[in-house]
């Protein structure tokens, strides 16, 4: 899903349902003679109006001339190739039930507007018919064809694997705004048969109310992987009345009391009521509340939030590793403290609340180009308690974050006697108030991290690594030479690996290895888990 991150957020305005409809005209260049045998300009043409161009028109429908026929089209018991992928594939029999894929009912299948039984030659109409279909049948396998579907579908107890036909650029869901996309819940019957739910290859988009947004995950363990979820908004409080003194949480995921496994997805500009109220408008990207989610390899861009502009966790055994963390912001209206400040907003990368009792990892992510309005631009840690409150921080970059009314924490912050362990870090160019922050209360493991190049260097302000004394050793104070990054606010040119000859490299703590047996390096590629 990398790639097509970073189109969209490049050309964020070309719409997914556009894709191989757009006439493309090719340029034959100034001066060129276009009444001669060389003229290329060629418009691609749909002549059976199945939305897409014929082949040799530059576009990719093997059979122009037939209105079933195009790729990720049904597969007929017609003896033709509907799905342009090089056979008719489904008059096969591939599960051995003497009845033709084509003709089977499992799989349930998909397809806007149709009108069928669900069976590959024959879709029902929507996505939460295949869902309750596949459940109450125990196929448990629901896929969806091509096409926008204007709902909002809940799992309704059943662990359903769910999965697009043709990818997230082209099979959409559109919440309306009303209510989250998509809901996976717990049912009561302490089955727990929603711990199979899998939600893999949709883009997920314009969901409201007030938990999650995007999908709503309660006390279940779904997969949620390969998604494009986007400009999903928290539009009420948790109780579904009208933002006042409290919000929703949770712009494009939330998972309360659940271990669910969100896996290689685009987390892309949803919000949680940035500049609502104090109290909730948490996780931008995903908010946690207990449970053990595993959070790996996703991009989570541009995500806003009162507080969490892309991760919120608390109570929680969440492991957060692998991800790409960018451009996210925290930003909410200020707690009645007294303390003076117009805003309050905590953690504009990632903000813990309360860790763990196991602990809450966040290891291996690149924190970068994040902002808060108070604590923590990259990560704040805060609010211990005295069962709960176990934080790692391993192997992260944490570069050009910011905070905008403080001067508490660009890049990292600890707070109100928090004890997390630190190590193994870059914490590099965070920009306004400088690296890290923490108060009295507080104590903490602090070793083997590079601090460098933040603005102000409190790390160099009394000669550089005594500032960590008594906190930690081995920390070091030196320009970690980056492959190529620049503090230009542009998180899509910057790359954090190492170059050779780094300062960083082998250079961890001597019991943590890299995946090549030696010492580990320091940074986001380094340690057990640095092979991305």
């Amino acid at each position: 899903m990398r790639l097509f991150a970073l189109v969209f957020l490049c050309a964020c305005n070309a719409g997914f349902g556009s894709a191989g409809k757009d006439p493309v005209i090719a340029d034959s260049g100034e001066g060129s003679d276009d009444t001669g045998d060389t003229d290329t300009d060629v418009l691609p043409v749909d002549a059976d109006g199945d939305g897409h161009a014929s082949i040799e028109t530059g576009g990719d429908d093997c059979d122009d001339t037939d209105a079933s026929v195009y790729p990720g089209a049904p597969e007929l018991c017609d003896g033709k190739d509907n799905d342009c992928s090089g056979g008719a594939d489904g008059e096969g029999d591939t599960d051995g039930d003497a009845l033709l894929d084509c003709e089977d009912y499992c799989p349930i299948y998909a397809l806007v507007g149709a009108v069928g039984d669900g069976r590959v030659s024959d879709p029902v109409g929507s996505i939460q018919d295949a869902v309750d279909e596949a459940g109450a049948t125990g196929c448990n396998e629901a896929r969806a064809f091509y096409g926008t579907y204007e709902e909002n579908v809940d799992f309704h107890g059943y662990g359903v694997n769910l999965e697009s036909v043709s990818g997230a650029e082209t099979t959409i869901v559109d919440g309306g705004s009303t209510d989250s996309v998509f809901a996976i819940e717990e049912d009561g019957d302490g089955d727990l048969d929603e711990d199979g739910a899998r939600i893999a290859g949709f883009t997920i988009q314009n969901g409201g109310g007030g938990v999650g947004a995007g999908i709503r995950i309660m006390a279940c363990s779904p997969t949620i992987e390969d998604n494009l979820i986007t400009d999903n908004h928290i539009t009420t409080d948790i109780s579904g009345a009208p933002i006042g003194e409290a919000g929703g949480v949770g712009g494009g995921i939330r998972s309360y009391n659940g271990s669910p496994s969100i896996l290689g997805n685009d987390i892309i500009g949803n919000d949680a009521c940035m500049d609502g109220p104090e109290s909730g408008c948490d996780g931008g990207a995903i908010d946690i509340r207990g449970g053990a989610p595993t959070v790996v390899g996703n991009y989570m861009a541009l995500n806003t939030a009162g507080d969490g502009g892309a991760i919120w966790v608390a109570y929680s055994d969440a492991w957060i590793a692998n991800n790409w963390i960018l451009g996210n912001e925290a930003d909410d209206s200020a707690e009645a403290d007294g303390d003076g400040l117009e805003r309050d907003g905590q953690g504009g990368g990632i903000d813990v609340q309360i860790g763990g009792a196991v602990g809450t990892v966040i290891t291996n992510n690149i924190i970068a180009d994040n902002r808060a309005s108070a604590l923590g631009g990259g990560i704040v840690v805060y609010e211990p308690n005295t069962t709960y409150g176990k934080v790692t921080v391993t192997n992260n970059v944490i570069a050009f974050n910011n905070v905008i009314e403080t001067d508490w924490g660009a890049g990292f912050t600890q707070w109100n006697g928090t004890s997390p362990i630190v190590y193994n870090n870059i914490i590099y160019g965070n920009l306004g108030v400088g690296a890290f922050a923490d108060d009295s209360a507080s104590t903490f493991t602090f070793e083997t991290n590079d601090v460098f190049g933040n603005f102000p260097d409190y790390e160099d302000s009394d000669g550089g690594a005594d500032l960590w004394s008594g906190k930690g050793s081995g920390n070091l104070s030196v320009d970690p030479s980056f492959t190529g990054v620049s503090s230009d606010l542009d998180f899509t040119n910057d790359d954090f690996t190492l170059k050779a000859g780094s300062a960083c490299i082998d250079a961890g703590k001597a019991d943590v290895l890299d995946v090549d047996g030696t010492v580990s390096d320091l940074g986001a590629f380094g340690g057990p888990s640095g092979a991305w």
